[in-house]
């Protein structure tokens, strides 16, 4: 009698990677390569994507108004350069973006196998769509 193999389900570390490799991928193309606090532009392979609210805060790590294509200068060198970004996040979203962020990263959250393969699927979907309007 054959033994059949277990399929080995991926583990949430691994997931958790790839969905910042894709969430990452989608804000940098989304945003055409254009740093969000200074205005440089670059390929967006060359920019980060740079989060107001710290990817520590599960609830807030994929949130999309949370995050932007930063230059490494702004990103690293910088800290993010977070005035500037706290107050072109109020031009973009209004006045309220930053109560809503502030909110939200305290939002308990638990993230599940299957939440992260369905992120990891959303943003490859968005990847695909930005690649065929290209």
């Amino acid at each position: 009698m054959r033994k059949t193999k277990k399929i080995k389900q991926p583990s949430i570390k691994r997931l958790k990677k790839e969905a910042d490799r894709v969430f990452s991928i989608y804000i940098r193309m989304r945003d055409k390569g254009v740093c969000f606090t200074c205005g440089c532009k670059k390929k967006w392979q060359e920019q980060q994507n740079g989060h107001y609210v710290s990817r520590n805060y599960l609830a807030t790590r994929y949130d999309e108004k949370n995050c932007h294509a930063q230059c490494v200068s702004c990103n690293v060198f910088r800290h993010g350069l977070l005035t500037t970004y706290a107050l072109k996040l109020i031009k973009r979203y209004g006045g309220n973006i930053l109560q809503e962020l502030d909110t939200l990263k305290n939002k308990p959250i638990k993230m599940t196998i299957s939440d992260y393969q369905s992120l990891i699927d959303l943003y490859n979907s968005k990847i695909k769509k930005l690649n065929n309007n290209t």
